[in-house]
């Protein structure tokens, strides 16, 4: 099994501290000569991409974990969070946690080498259990006084017991994205049909100011032309008169 060092719950450690208990984790982890996965790169062979990603990884080991469950809205945009009085602690901010970082270490950018790592290492705890099972070490499954076929089957059996933990693990994988995708999807159409209903009431508005009719216009007294005398009204609804007399 592949060891990777976390520290659960960090958001619980200042800053200080966390960056404290990383480098304590870290030297114990030396002298006791505790196996783990420390994203092995070859300065020769490897890329310079490769050596800087897994020389970053290799940095934030322990991972500071921070885990949630809600849901909390920052800036227009629901993330997992953890709220607190003081503020909110995102789960997947890089600032507040390595949880994006290892994520995408183990189902993205590494996740093939730790498999083979994992496979390699599961081969050899097999044989060393087979070997054990005939009062041996590793190796002592080349005694003749066992049924080779006995251990054909048991081999046979432990592969197949891998593949059926590994396909339950795709199985729901798979199942929980075609569940995601399909809330995606139901958020989209009914974000779809919104859009539609103001559409057609921004529609309907507009033909209604198109449809109300003007009020009529004054009719304008004409301005006559210069050199002509302005007419005048007699006071008792007489005709006009040209101002002469």
């Amino acid at each position: 099994v592949n060891v990777i060092p976390v520290i659960g719950k960090a958001d619980s450690l200042t800053p200080s501290e966390l960056h404290d208990f990383k480098r304590r984790v870290m030297e114990d982890i030396e002298y006791y000569s505790i196996p783990i996965y420390n994203f092995p790169y070859d300065a020769e062979e490897d890329d310079e991409d490769t050596i800087q990603e897994n020389s970053e990884l290799r940095a934030l080991m322990p991972f500071a974990i921070v885990g949630s469950e809600e849901e909390v809205e920052v800036n227009g945009q629901p993330v997992r969070a953890r709220r607190y009085p003081w503020g909110i602690v995102e789960v997947d901010n890089p600032q507040h946690s390595d949880f994006q970082r290892l994520r995408t270490a183990l189902l993205q950018t590494h996740l093939h080498d730790v498999k083979e790592i994992t496979v390699r290492r599961g081969d050899f705890r097999q044989e060393s259990l087979v070997g054990d099972s005939m009062g041996g070490g590793y190796g002592a499954g080349q005694d003749a006084s066992v049924n080779p076929e006995d251990l054909a089957t048991q081999s046979v059996r432990i592969k197949e017991e891998q593949l059926k933990r590994e396909e339950d693990k795709l199985r729901e994988l798979e199942l929980r994205t075609q569940r995601e995708l399909a809330e995606r999807r139901q958020e989209l159409l009914a974000k779809e049909e919104l859009l539609r209903s103001l559409e057609a009431r921004l529609a309907d508005a507009q033909h209604s100011n198109s449809s109300t009719p003007l009020p009529p216009s004054q009719p304008q007294s004409p301005i006559p032309q210069q050199g002509q005398p302005h007419p005048v009204l007699t006071p008792h609804g007489g005709a006009p008169t040209n101002g002469l007399q």
